[in-house]
């Protein structure tokens, strides 16, 4: 009998839902699911290799701080949800996001917008310029001109954008942002931890460099690591000077965690975005909610969808009437939700965050970036919405 050869790839394109479960593979590979590599060093073979692997000149394994098996799995399968061309793990999403602006913008400069994630504003805002990289932050993300009068020709080395942004919930525009920087010849980078690959691929909007937390949905909490995506000169670039030199590498056995959730991750973040909207309704109008935020809520609910179709995540924040003396009842009176400082998990999360995920941005600060002392941010998880509408409803009969 004739032995059927099969081709490493299909002929046909792969959609992203598939792609979670056999992106970055081949369908000749020795194992069923990726092993966890739990080395440190690789053989090097010949003196001429091992010098043309130090230099990039070849591709393969060298030193488990540099690359490594079941993180390179990782690595590849991430890129082919994104659109990437490489893609590269780190210890943490904070460690992707200063790898990629250090790398980028070494003692030059940064335009950011100012709706981002406190860990990211303080280091952008009081770390960075310890080593040179000044931050400008625009002060209306939405307002394309701001954008445009913050960029320094010259010395600005990025534009840096979060959408959905943490904890408001903006979402932007990416292929103008992308195209303003374009003009100056400067790369796009934007954190996309809260869509995630499954509901926006911001490279396919332009957008040069993608940074997430993989900490958040991808690992549905179950470990911490980070990752950066782009073209693969860059990437490459970055690996094997600042990354090797910085050690902020992710582990195997991490590596391994999140290979094996994203695989469910289209369809735990369809269950976040039905819940979430339904939560949002719930909250709209209610007498003690002073605002809500939430992109399928409001005049340019239409708009936000048009950029995210496939939803928004399980992200959300309302502001209690009250101040923070009711954010505090409330916040102290819910049963179900969580009071911690993550994203994305099966259950429901609360935190308060002008007095802490944002406590190290000065107040005045927190209130241009439309975060108040009254506002919880919800991470919505995968219970029955139901037994959450009731947990706010008491909660919220508290405050």
């Amino acid at each position: 009998m004739k032995r059927v050869v099969r081709s490493q790839k299909p002929p046909w394109k792969l959609q992203r839902k598939t792609l979670e479960i056999h992106g970055g593979g081949s369908l000749c590979e020795h194992y069923l699911r990726p092993p966890v590599h739990r080395v440190v060093a690789y053989a090097l073979g010949s003196f001429r290799r091992a010098a043309r692997l130090f230099s990039g000149k070849t591709q393969g394994f060298i030193y488990s701080r540099i690359n490594n098996e079941t993180v390179d799995y990782l690595e590849r399968r991430y890129a082919s949800l994104e659109g990437a061309e490489r893609a590269l793990g780190t210890a943490s999403g904070m460690a992707a996001i200063k790898l990629a602006i250090e790398f980028l913008a070494h003692r030059g400069h940064v335009v950011a917008s100012n709706r981002l994630y406190g860990g990211v504003f303080h280091l952008l805002a009081q770390q960075l310029p310890k080593l040179g990289i000044e931050t400008t932050f625009v002060a209306n993300p939405q307002d394309l001109t701001q954008w445009v009068r913050a960029v320094r020709p010259g010395a600005t080395r990025l534009l840096y954008v979060e959408t959905p942004s943490n904890p408001l919930i903006d979402i932007f525009d990416i292929r103008p942002l992308a195209d303003i920087a374009h003009t100056y010849e400067i790369p796009l980078v934007v954190d996309s931890t809260l869509a995630t690959p499954a509901l926006l691929r911001p490279l396919k909007h332009s957008a040069d460099i993608v940074v997430a937390s993989l900490s958040k949905y991808i690992g549905d909490g179950k470990a911490i690591g980070g990752i950066v995506a782009g073209k693969a000169a860059c990437i490459d670039d970055m690996r094997l000077n600042w990354f090797r030199d910085s050690g902020c590498c992710m582990s195997p056995d991490t590596a391994s965690i999140f290979l094996d959730d994203l695989e469910s991750l289209t369809a735990r973040m369809q269950e976040h975005c039905k819940n979430t909207e339904r939560i949002a309704q719930f909250l709209q109008n209610h007498p003690k909610v002073l605002r809500l935020h939430y992109p399928t809520i409001g005049k340019d609910a239409q708009k936000r969808r048009t950029l995210m179709p496939y939803g928004f995540g399980g992200l959300m924040a309302f502001e209690v009437k009250g101040g923070i003396a009711a954010a505090c009842r409330a916040l102290e009176s819910l049963y179900l939700f969580w009071h911690t400082a993550n994203i994305g998990e099966s259950r429901s999360l609360v935190i308060h965050p002008w007095t802490t995920t944002h406590g190290q941005m000065p107040d005045a600060e927190k209130q241009k970036a439309g975060i108040t002392d009254g506002m919880l941010r919800l991470s919505i998880g995968r219970e029955d919405p139901t037994d959450l509408e009731k947990d706010l409803a008491q909660a919220l009969k508290n405050a």
